[in-house]
């Protein structure tokens, strides 16, 4: 099974964004001597928690300091972008870096209503959701550098014209995302890190491959599933590294987007029944433990959807710790 990394470029308590970057640059270099399939970047704007708020430059940085790995977004925001500018700027990317570039496009927002209004330049965002799937569609026939018939732009050029354009990917957590990725015929990511009610990855991976409609990028369906894991030796040592990130879920819950403490420190204010409760609920949409452990989930999630090909999410507040991690999931995902 390939395994791939979602980074978030979430901070660290007390640290800078200078120095979570140079992290990502070392992270980036060591999981593509691992063996790595692909390293995307997240976009969001206006948190003091996250610092991807531009993921294609990051992107870009990357390409220039990795050799094998494929780089690109999980996922440009696309609602707040034109299509073409998306387009040129991946394809400036992939002539710097041949077929090494994937395009992840999602339609959330990445921010919330301050920050969509500032980025459509005082536009009111919910007047453009719905030319999302007209902008998907536009990016496609730009990486063909072809316009769609009757467009007011019949003749556009998209430049520079490439050998291999960008991997384009639909980014979802619900049915309508899958059916908008079949209908196009475009491959796929279903965010399990989003979206964990029951029975919710199922139904969209299911309805996207009975939807699929072959098209000029992908003849078969194509499917990642994005999922939250923390690794460690043992599975006591692995439930203690994932306090940090409960934590920080917890109170996204409440509304409050936070920076990642330190796992003794974490978790001090939950007191009540119920608050553990939903601790203990929150634990279950992580894959947490061991290599034992962790292949004994894998493996449901392999060959019950048929999945060739996971995205992981490792919010971990030391970084050794974090590379442990995934040094030890690029160990299990070898053998199944």
């Amino acid at each position: 099974m390939d395994v791939s990394i979602l980074d978030q470029t979430q901070l660290i308590e007390g640290e800078s964004s200078e120095r979570e970057f140079s992290n990502t640059v070392a992270l980036a270099q060591y999981l593509d001597e691992l063996g790595y399939t692909r390293y995307w970047l997240s976009e969001h704007h206006s948190t003091d928690a996250l610092a991807g708020s531009a993921p294609e430059v990051l992107a870009s940085y990357l390409l220039s300091k990795t050799a094998n790995i494929r780089v690109g977004t999980g996922g440009v925001m696309l609602t707040h972008y034109s299509s073409y500018k998306v387009a040129e700027m991946f394809n400036v990317m992939s002539a710097l870096a041949p077929g090494r570039v994937d395009l992840g496009v999602g339609r959330a927002p990445g921010g919330h209503h301050l920050s969509n209004i500032a980025l459509q330049s005082g536009v009111i965002a919910k007047r453009n959701v719905d030319q999302f799937p007209q902008k998907l569609n536009e990016i496609a026939h730009y990486f063909k550098n072809t316009v769609p018939e009757g467009s007011v732009v019949k003749g556009l050029q998209t430049t520079p014209k490439v050998m291999e354009p960008a991997e384009l990917w639909l980014l979802g957590s619900s049915n309508d995302s899958a059916k908008l990725a079949a209908e196009q015929g475009l491959p796929y990511v279903f965010a399990h890190f989003i979206n964990y009610e029951t029975g919710a990855m199922e139904e969209a991976i299911t309805l996207y491959r009975e939807q699929f409609q072959p098209s000029a990028i992908l003849s078969e369906p194509k499917v990642i599933v994005a999922i939250k894991t923390i690794m460690a030796d043992t599975n006591e040592h692995a439930q203690t590294l994932a306090k940090s990130a409960l934590h920080a879920q917890f109170y996204l819950h409440r509304g409050v987007l936070s920076r990642l403490i330190a796992p003794d420190k974490a978790l001090s204010e939950v007191q009540t029944d119920k608050e553990w409760a939903e601790i203990e609920m929150i634990k279950d949409t992580y894959v947490i433990g061991d290599k034992a452990t962790v292949t004994q989930q894998l493996k449901s999630l392999k060959f019950e959807l048929a999945i060739d090909e996971v995205m992981t999410l490792s919010p971990i507040y030391d970084f050794e710790a974090r590379k442990n991690s995934l040094k030890l999931l690029k160990e299990v995902t070898n053998t199944l």
